[in-house]
């Protein structure tokens, strides 16, 4: 739906006649699309454009391709999008071997001005589109897979990534996503989770703040409930283990 809408309004925007409008419609209102998607078409020639599809979330438009999924901010210097896209691969790189879900492995480049952040496509559904009853009747499973993979991160303290730390290593604290409320990805069939995408915000921060952020921003997931029941088999783990 968004290719089909991007391509559309970008050729619209084109033949306006004055050059202030063109500039601005495609420039801020398009997030210079075009010139993103040729810049990217440059870099990577062999990848099959004709079935590319256009995502737009939060900050970024996100290019489908193959197997392959190309991130690049709708607005922001190069610089920026160097720093930021370096410090989630560091985070991501160092926490992948604790983790019981998948995690993208990233990769970035730039090309003519932009950086892109490319990884593999991890396969499924997110989870918030799934219908609500569905979730609800895979409750439990859902939120054990979740509970357990926060337990296993908890114990990620890995050096590699200390200085990014603005606080000090302490109990009940861990490195985070901060936002999987709209970033996990599952199986429809299965229901099992197979991903959790987008580390952008990740930190170091306590465990009780990483359970709120499966609701914080849906309010979808907080009538569900998934953080109280993902808590309270979280309280079950800790019990077991201790």
């Amino acid at each position: 739906m968004w290719k089909i809408l991007f391509e559309f309004s970008d050729r619209f925007f084109a033949v306006i006649p004055i050059k202030k409008w063109r500039t601005f419609l495609r420039g801020v209102v398009l997030f210079d699309y075009r010139r993103k998607l040729n810049a990217l078409r440059r870099a990577r020639p062999e990848l099959n454009f004709r079935k590319m599809r256009l995502a737009k979330g939060g900050g970024s438009l996100v290019f489908i391709i193959d197997d392959n999924t190309f991130k690049v901010r709708k607005h922001a210097s190069e610089s920026k999008e160097f720093t930021r896209f370096s410090r989630e691969k560091r985070i991501t790189d160092a926490i992948r071997t604790f983790c019981t879900i998948e995690i993208p492995n990233i990769n970035f480049f730039k090309a003519d001005g932009f950086t892109f952040y490319e990884t593999k496509r991890i396969p499924g559904k997110m989870l918030v589109d799934v219908p609500t009853r569905k979730i609800k009747k895979y409750q439990t499973q859902i939120s054990e897979q979740l509970a357990e993979f926060i337990y296993k991160k908890s114990f990620a303290n890995p050096k590699e990534i200390s200085d990014l730390q603005k606080t000090p290593t302490t109990e009940g604290f861990s490195w985070n996503h901060g936002d999987m409320c709209s970033n996990i990805l599952i199986d429809p069939k299965t229901m099992v989770i197979t991903g959790i995408i987008d580390w952008e915000w990740a930190s170091y921060s306590s465990i009780d703040k990483e359970i709120q952020g499966l609701v914080w921003v849906r309010k979808k997931m907080r009538k569900i409930g998934i953080d109280k029941t993902t808590r309270a088999a979280y309280q079950k783990i800790i019990q077991q283990n201790s």
